[in-house]
């Protein structure tokens, strides 16, 4: 019987990690260039 449960708990386990990886991929991220362009936007709007 604990051999099942820990069988179960098991693929559980790999199962949420998979999904969690699969959902942090596919959200869209801005790429290097839009952020650098953003923070030099925000440093030009504090300093005038």
């Amino acid at each position: 019987m604990f051999e099942l449960i820990a069988c179960n708990l098991a693929m559980l386990s790999i199962a949420m990690i998979y999904y969690a990886w699969r959902d942090s991929r596919s959200k869209p991220r801005p790429n290097l260039n839009e952020r650098v362009a953003y923070m030099l936007w925000v440093a030009a709007q504090k300093s005038a």
